[in-house]
């Protein structure tokens, strides 16, 4: 990967589907939305929401309270498609 360049699309969840399957697996992924950059990571079907460099939003969650959390007043069921996704870690 020496010449490797970080290209967002390709990181990019195709459905909500995909995004809970890749959760369920206890995969953590990160993104941006607003500026703000964010993670969520999972373990024995309970996950936590993060803000980078400054700690929990949310702790010890399911997966549907995940995708009904609220950031800057919008579901991240409903941003997760469009926001930039800066980490995806199986």
């Amino acid at each position: 990967m020496e010449n490797y360049k970080y290209n967002p699309d390709e990181h990019k969840f195709e459905t909500l589907g995909e995004f809970k399957f890749y959760l369920s697996c206890g995969a953590n992924v990160g993104f941006e939305y607003n500026g703000v950059e964010y993670g969520i990571e999972g373990h024995d079907n309970k996950f936590a929401i993060w803000i980078a460099y400054k700690g929990d939003i949310a702790e010890d969650i399911t997966l549907e309270e995940v995708l009904d959390f609220k950031l800057d007043g919008v579901k991240i069921r409903d941003l997760i498609l469009t926001a930039t996704i800066t980490e995806r870690i199986m």
